[in-house]
């Protein structure tokens, strides 16, 4: 024992147990306290029974032995929570760099498992900032499930797991599969298998075998999840190419046989599916319905499909040699006016290649109605009117070549429309319509004669201008770019088909889009008014009208004043509301039919007008 303790011992200062525990202590040595975190002992005040201990955030603390001796303890050097005391910023590094090695080091410490509460306790703040560490985790959650040296969890109840250095990646990922408890994360299993389909080499009867679990796991979830089993059956198809001289088991369920018995899940799966899935999808249409019927069949899905999925009918079309079919359903859909926005869009995208038969001069009013329809179609407009719009807009050469071989006529037509159009803010039509001005002059005039907006002013309080504007300030310098952020941090939790943050985030960008668009409109629209001497004539926009019922009802008084001052507990009416407008222009002995809803009226006499200030 250090001689200085022992004469603190011999001397009655302190006990020999104590003693025992501050001897593991000296200074130079890393420890650890539940409540102040890592620390590094600094020295031994032997006069006055302390140990001086510079903790995270607290250096310089002293301790009495005795307490000490029963609260610290001490801690390797190399191990997590020292150099996070010694080098936070050589860790946060590793954590950009290699966040494996990282959470293996943390658990490596804690003998090889955690919650998932305390690795975020380890890490957050001292090591990742607080702002980045959920971000930081999602994208770490995929590399360790991609390990198979981890097992993660799909609880925050259940820890996280180091398996040992000397495991056998085989029976890893093999347990992995085994061990998951729903069809995505056997999926994902399956998926780390086919990535490290090399350490299976020599293992083949293993493979065979996992082949037989698959098919089993997802017969017995096809009717419950019908997506997510076609998923796992494609993904065991793969896996069968890797194994040699392999012959599928009689009986063993395929994805031409569910295409076949669940078609009306095939929508779903055509638009949730990644690419090469989607790919092994289309190639089983033949064996799911026949040769002689797999085309029409394929042709059927096509209504509900989105512009991804089409595209890759279309090459499977093409590949097969029956690209002609497809697009002559595509075409007699146009004549039917029954096309989708999202194969105007393939047509449009494809105008140079593929889709180059059927991109014909009048298919830019097909265009614009297919936006002006989605416009009144909230949902449609959601999934699919944005991706034709999107098109429109960042592709620079599709309005000229859409209207390039038009006759005067339909060009008109088509401008007119455009002009008109809300599924465009102002600046993006003006920039769209000046690309047709500059192949054809003669439509300039369109500019001033079909923007009626600007003919219809709206009349509105001074005070209900003022809350507008702040309104729409509040809208576009904070709520849209902290949607955008909101955007940002759902995309990165990764898997948007299930990603439920996303869709919302998206939900309301969409609707924050068009409420700036409202706005921005309706503001250039506003006229400011006192409602200072009003005509009394009649009813007009600033005046009181006292109402007798002429059949039934008691009598009534309405303010009419601007577009946003409606107040129906004041009984302040828009002059733009139902029964603003059917009074406004009345004179007194005037009888007024107001609307009741259902198409409903009750009839009242106009008795008297008079100024509302």
């Amino acid at each position: 024992m250090h001689p200085d303790l022992e004469k603190l011992v011999q001397y009655d200062k302190i006990n020999q147990a104590t003693a025992e525990k501050i001897e593991s202590l000296p200074p130079g040595t890393y420890c650890y306290h539940k409540t102040w975190g890592p620390g590094k002992v600094q020295s031994w005040d032997r006069l006055g029974l302390k140990i001086v201990i510079d903790f995270e955030g607290k250096k310089g603390h002293a301790l009495g032995m005795q307490f000490a001796a029963a609260s610290v303890t001490p801690i390797a050097e190399d191990c997590f929570l020292a150099r996070r005391l010694r080098d936070p910023q050589e860790l946060t590094a590793l954590s950009e760099s290699d966040p494996t090695a990282l959470v293996k080091m943390v658990l490596s410490g804690n003998g090889g498992k955690m919650l998932l509460s305390d690795l975020e306790s380890a890490l957050k703040g001292a090591v990742i900032p607080d702002a980045k560490y959920k971000k930081w985790w999602e994208s770490t959650k995929k590399k360790l499930r991609e390990s198979p040296q981890f097992t993660v969890p799909s609880k925050r109840t259940e820890p996280l797991e180091l398996r040992e250095d000397d495991f056998n990646p085989v029976e890893g990922l093999v347990s992995q599969f085994q061990e998951a408890r729903d069809l995505r994360a056997k999926l994902k299993a399956i998926e780390a298998i086919l990535k490290e389909i090399g350490a299976f080499e020599g293992h083949r009867d293993v493979l065979v075998s996992l082949v037989s679990e698959i098919s089993d796991v997802a017969r017995k979830s096809i009717k419950l999840r019908s997506v997510a089993a076609v998923e796992l059956i494609l993904a065991r198809e793969e896996l069968q190419e890797e194994i040699d001289d392999f012959s599928p088991a009689e009986g063993e369920i395929t994805t031409a046989e569910v295409l076949a018995t669940e078609q009306q899940e095939i929508p779903e799966l055509l638009r949730e599916l990644t690419v090469s899935r989607l790919r092994q999808v289309l190639r089983s249409f033949p064996l799911a319905f026949g040769e002689e019927e797999w085309v029409t069949k394929m042709h059927e899905f096509i209504p509900t499909s989105n512009l991804r999925t089409i595209g890759e009918i279309a090459s499977w079309m093409n590949d097969a040699e029956k690209l002609e079919e497809f697009l002559g359903y595509l075409e007699t859909n146009l004549l039917q006016r029954t096309i989708t926005s999202d194969s105007l869009a393939w047509i449009c995208r494809e105008r140079s290649g593929l889709a180059a038969p059927i991109f014909t001069p009048t298919l830019c009013l097909s265009v614009i109605a297919s936006l002006e329809a989605d416009q009144l179609n909230e949902e449609s407009a959601v999934r699919s009117a944005n991706r034709l719009r999107d098109l429109i807009e960042s592709d620079s050469k599709l309005i000229s070549d859409l209207i390039a071989e038009s006759d005067i006529g339909t060009i008109r037509n088509f401008a007119g429309r455009l002009m008109s159009s809300m599924s465009f803010d102002d600046l993006t039509r003006k920039s769209l319509m000046a690309r047709i001005i500059k192949l054809y002059p003669d439509t300039m005039d369109l500019l001033g004669n079909t923007d009626r907006e600007k003919e219809e002013k709206l009349i509105v309080s001074e005070s209900s201008l003022a809350e507008r504007e702040a309104a729409y300030d509040k809208l576009v310098k904070e709520e849209i770019p902290q949607n955008r952020e909101d955007i940002k941090v759902a995309r990165s939790y990764g898997d948007l088909r299930e990603n439920f943050e996303y869709k919302a985030a998206k939900d309301m960008q969409r609707i924050l889009m068009k409420r700036q668009h409202d706005w921005e409109r309706d503001l250039k629209l506003a006229q400011s008014s006192d409602f200072s001497n009003p005509d009394t004539t009649k009813v007009s926009i600033g005046t009181v009208v006292d109402l007798e019922p002429v059949d039934a009802g008691k009598p009534l008084t309405y303010t009419i004043l601007g577009a946003w001052d409606s107040d129906p507990e004041k009984k302040i009416l828009s002059y733009l509301s139902e029964r603003g407008k059917v009074m406004l222009d009345a004179k007194p002995g005037d009888t007024v039919n107001l609307p009741l809803g259902d198409g409903l009226i009750e009839r009242y006499r106009v008795k008297a007008i008079r100024a509302w200030k």
